[in-house]
């Protein structure tokens, strides 16, 4: 070999290594290059679109079915994220609670309305259901759910824990196990819980009344007929047992008149049967013939009635006939249980920021605290067997509030045992709604 052919051979073989290590780079390395990290992206759940040089063609088809997955895992996210979006707003727009739970009766899911209905004030995930609401019955029937592969149904009551104490709550609750596969084992289990509260609550207000107004009748009722039937046995001949008799019966059947007229008031209020006529008047002029058609029974119990009321602070939009009632039945109420010849009724009023606050204070034996609460429901009395002798049916602050409440106005009552009670309503200037219907309690 000559000494001029060895240069050009190394070179030659220079020139050659550059092209293979060129060609081994964009041929092999370059594009293996690409789809490590087309891999590393989709492994660390990069779904973007892959953008990629035409790669040789011995890695085009690998090229092909990174790209192909690529789509795919971008349409399963997206779907994922719709669902997932979707269920979250179904669980949040839901009023019920639900809550989801694994095969070992772990929180892996609950919505919104079930922190709240059971005040949970830390998140329930990936707790266990007894830890959470630590109820036996509950953590039995998800068993036998999850264990029998049927649909199961308890109610629940339950305590919750509130700033205002505990409240105790019913609930009705339905669960089901989630299976992949309708023969499968459940994987998991769904939860709902319908807050029944209310409606327990309606039912035993519906007994206690029927209770109270078969109560109410029968007492004057029983009266009557024994009257009838000393009458019947002979009496009849005796004229002053005779007199005294239908004097009884008289006043029994005045009694079961007045039951029977404020039902029938109850009844409209809470049916919204009858509309208000909305007026602006004056109601001191409503007060003074309260007053004046109660002056026989004023004089008969030697009370005394004061009001105090500024002539510029009268004039208010009102339904006259019902708020006659309300003034009838507070005055009413503090004449039948005060002391005869030493009652002192004292009414004042005054309007402040669009509302008129009215009085009614009295010198009576006052409210026991523990009654305070509970002077406003239906048929509740004080002094039960005064009450009765007094004449006075157990609805007529019941009818009060429902008046009141359907003039967008509230009454209340404070009260020191011994000290006599006042009894406050306050009623708005104006009227804000026009539609003059009874709102109800």
């Amino acid at each position: 070999m000559s000494a001029w052919e060895i240069p050009w051979l190394a070179g030659a073989i220079v020139v050659a290594l550059v092209l293979a290590g060129v060609f081994l780079y964009y041929g092999v390395i370059g594009p293996f290059a690409g789809i490590r990290d087309a891999l590393s992206r989709l492994a660390r759940k990069d779904y973007r679109p892959l953008i990629q040089p035409r790669p040789p063609l011995f890695f085009r088809q690998a090229s092909r079915d990174i790209r192909t997955i690529t789509d795919m895992l971008q349409q399963l996210d997206r779907q994922i994220a719709d669902e997932g979006f979707s269920l979250r707003a179904i669980l949040s727009s839901m009023v019920e609670g639900v809550l989801i739970t694994d095969r070992a009766h772990r929180v892996r899911l609950v919505n919104e309305a079930l922190a709240e209905l059971f005040e949970l004030t830390s998140s329930p995930v990936n707790r266990s259901v007894i830890e959470v609401f630590r109820n036996h019955e509950l953590q039995k029937a998800l068993e036998k759910a999850m264990e029998s592969r049927r649909p199961q149904r308890i109610e629940l009551t339950v305590e919750t824990a509130t700033p205002d104490g505990y409240h105790v709550k019913h609930f009705d609750v339905h669960m089901a196990g989630l299976n992949p596969k309708s023969n499968a084992r459940p994987m998991a289990a769904l939860v709902v819980f319908h807050d029944v509260t209310k409606v327990k609550s309606l039912e035993a207000m519906r007994r206690e009344f029927l209770a109270n107004v078969s109560h109410e009748f029968r007492t004057p009722l029983a009266i009557i007929n024994g009257y009838i039937e000393t009458l019947l046995d002979g009496a009849l001949d005796d004229r002053q047992m005779a007199v005294k008799s239908l004097r009884t019966m008289q006043r029994n059947g005045r009694r079961l008149n007045l039951l029977i007229e404020d039902l029938l008031t109850v009844s409209r209020i809470e049916e919204r049967a009858e509309s208000l006529e909305f007026r602006y008047g004056d109601l001191h002029e409503v007060l003074l013939r309260v007053i004046e058609s109660l002056e026989p029974t004023i004089r008969e119990r030697g009370a005394v009635v004061e009001v105090a009321w500024p002539p510029s602070e009268r004039e208010i939009e009102f339904d006259a006939r019902r708020i006659d009632q309300v003034f009838s039945n507070l005055l009413e109420n503090a004449l039948r249980y005060g002391d005869p010849g030493s009652v002192i009724l004292r009414v004042t009023a005054g309007v402040s920021d669009g509302w008129i606050r009215i009085a009614f204070k009295d010198n009576g034996p006052g409210i026991p605290y523990d009654d305070q609460p509970h002077i406003f429901d239906r048929f509740y009395r004080v002094h039960k067997d005064r009450s009765r002798d007094a004449g006075g049916t157990g609805l007529g602050l019941s009818i009060v509030k429902s008046v009141v409440h359907a003039h967008s106005g509230q009454v209340s009552v404070e009260s020191t045992p011994g000290l006599g009670a006042t009894f406050v309503v306050l009623l708005p200037v104006s009227q804000p709604a026009p539609s003059g219907e009874f709102a109800g309690e």
